[in-house]
C-alpha cells in the first residue's frame, strides 16, 4: 500500500493553530505581565478556531466529520480489546478514543473562550461582554475560565500521553500523520482533496462573525483602575 491523504488541510491546521493558541494563552495569562490585551485577542482567534472545527465536522472532508469518528461505547470497548491482541487493528482516521476526546476539548475550549468574553482582569482589560452582564454571571463565568482550563489541561496531558503509548507500545506514529496528512492506507480509503476552497469561504464567514460577535455587537466597554 502507498501513503494517501487521510487528514485534509483544514483538519491539520486546526490542531497546531489551537496548540499554539492555548500556550499563547497560558503564557499571557500566566507568565508574561501586561500582556492580557493579547491574551483576548488570542481568545478571540481561538473561538473562531472552535467554530470554524465544529462546522468543519459537518461540511468537511471525510474524517474531519464527526460521523466519521463518534462512536458508542460497544465500539469503544471492542476497539480497547483489539489493541490488546496480536494483530492490531488501527483506524483510518481518529479511533474511538480520539472520537472521544476531540468533542471534549471543543467543549472546553469553547467554554473557555466563551467565559472569557465575560471576564475581567479586574485592572484595565476586560472582555467585551462583561460590562453587560450583571455580578453573579460576571463571577460564575470567572470561575469557569479559571477551573475549566485545568481540566482542558488535563486532557491535554492525556492526549500527549496516548500519543507516546501509541508511538513507543503500539508502534504507531500519530504525529507524522497530522504533519503531512497521510498515511498508508488503501486508495480507496483515502479523500481525494482537502476542500480548500470550502473552507476559505467557511473560514472567512467565521471571520467576520467572531469581529461582529466581539468588536460590533457588544456595549462599549468601561476602562477598569483600581
Amino acid at each position: 500500500m502507498k501513503k494517501n491523504l487521510v487528514w485534509d488541510i483544514p483538519v491539520r491546521l486546526f490542531h497546531w493553530l489551537l496548540v499554539l493558541s492555548l500556550f499563547g494563552q497560558w503564557l499571557t495569562a500566566e507568565v508574561l505581565d501586561n500582556f492580557m490585551d493579547i491574551h483576548f485577542y488570542i481568545g478571540y482567534f481561538t473561538l473562531g478556531l472552535i467554530i470554524f472545527r465544529l462546522l468543519w465536522g459537518f461540511f468537511g472532508t471525510r474524517y474531519a466529520k464527526f460521523s466519521s469518528f463518534i462512536a458508542g461505547p460497544k465500539a469503544i470497548i471492542s476497539y480497547l480489546q483489539s489493541l490488546s491482541s496480536k494483530q492490531k487493528v488501527f483506524t483510518t482516521g481518529h479511533n474511538p478514543l480520539g472520537g472521544l476526546l476531540l468533542p471534549a476539548v471543543l467543549i472546553l475550549v469553547g467554554l473557555q473562550a466563551i467565559s472569557g468574553l465575560f471576564t475581567s482582569d479586574e485592572i484595565v482589560s476586560a472582555g467585551p461582554y462583561y460590562d453587560s452582564a450583571n455580578g453573579a454571571i460576571q463571577n460564575w463565568m470567572q470561575w469557569l475560565h479559571h477551573n475549566v482550563f485545568d481540566v482542558l489541561m488535563g486532557l491535554v496531558v492525556i492526549h500527549l500521553l496516548a500519543i507516546a503509548w501509541y508511538r513507543w507500545a503500539l508502534k504507531h506514529d500519530l504525529i507524522t500523520p497530522m504533519l503531512t496528512g497521510q498515511k498508508v492506507v488503501e486508495a480507496s480509503k483515502g479523500i481525494a482533496h482537502s476542500k480548500l476552497v470550502s473552507a476559505l469561504i467557511l473560514a472567512i464567514t467565521v471571520g467576520f462573525f467572531v469581529y461582529w460577535l466581539v468588536a460590533i455587537n457588544p456595549p462599549p466597554v468601561a476602562e477598569y483602575y483600581y
